[in-house]
């Protein structure tokens, strides 16, 4: 996922409405699809998704998705925003509207925000300094979505965001998400780590004694990591080579973004640090005691 100049976002005008109130969202509920109702769970558990995201993971094609889309958020229950960029123009990035956000908080037994708290998250959000990164993540888990929407015997059974993975962890590990994959009756459970490239390598490494805290725990799963390009994966798989300990006792693959897009994460993209074969994804060698409980 690229990055993109930080220019000041254009905010649909829907989101700056204040005046939504409960009888709006109880009147915007009657209107909602069982498939907008799965958009509104996905969004208050992810933030945020591209409109391409969101046509691989709910509809047919980006046409009917990009319709719908900006029906919900004429009606507020979406926000949506993007940025001026020259020349072209970006998609919409789509959150929880204010009426999104009563109805969900509603349907889960959590107070109801108001709209003001509403907009003023999603503007936040347009602003955020890790919007990218949040989006590269979820474009992996869309990317497995899609895949198996289209590939008859595989699944992406679970998807966790970075609080939910870390809450698994005990918080002595915060991934950046999990996943648990299956195809044609096989079965892998992981943890994302997705680096922007901001990070030095070192600390990329440092991570990983909260994986071995992690593992020790019982819960020993392969660690994906996703970098900018070939270069850095090279250099981050060197390190490893020069700390056994850190290492020893977990599963660890890497794959450059430039392969990721092109391909998808279920091909043979992904490399260990002790080979130079690339394996599919399903194929990623089982972690030393791996915790096999169902997630």
């Amino acid at each position: 996922m690229g990055r993109t100049p930080r220019q000041t976002p254009m905010v649909s005008p829907h989101s700056h409405r204040s005046g939504f109130s409960f009888s709006d969202a109880l009147a915007a509920q009657r209107l909602l699809t069982p498939r907008d109702l799965r958009l509104v769970g996905l969004l208050a558990e992810h933030r945020v998704l591209t409109a391409h995201q969101i046509a691989r993971l709910l509809f047919g094609c980006d046409d009917t998705a990009q319709r719908r889309l900006k029906l919900l958020a004429t009606r507020g229950v979406l926000a949506r925003f993007r940025c001026c960029i020259r020349p072209g123009s970006q998609e919409y990035r789509y959150t929880l509207g204010p009426l999104g956000a009563m109805i969900h908080a509603a349907d889960h037994g959590l107070p109801l925000p108001t709209a003001r708290t509403s907009s003023e998250k999603a503007f936040k959000l347009s602003r955020h300094p890790q919007l990218d990164h949040l989006l590269g993540i979820n474009e992996f888990f869309t990317t497995l979505a899609h895949h198996a929407r289209t590939h008859p015997g595989s699944e992406l059974v679970v998807w966790r965001n970075e609080y939910a993975a870390a809450d698994m962890c005990g918080r002595m590990a915060h991934p950046d998400g999990y996943g648990h994959w299956t195809e044609n009756g096989r079965s892998v459970r992981f943890f994302l780590e997705y680096d922007t490239g901001t990070e030095q390598l070192s600390r990329l490494v440092d991570k990983l004694h909260g994986y071995r805290d992690v593992a020790t725990a019982g819960l020993n799963l392969p660690i994906l990591f996703v970098f900018p390009g070939a270069a850095r994966r090279d250099n981050f798989l060197r390190t490893l080579t020069g700390h056994p300990t850190s290492t020893s006792t977990l599963t660890i693959a890497a794959t450059p973004l430039p392969d990721l897009d092109a391909a998808g994460p279920t091909v043979p993209i992904w490399q260990t640090p002790a080979s130079t074969i690339r394996c599919r994804l399903i194929d990623l060698p089982v972690p030393p005691a791996a915790h096999t409980s169902a997630a």
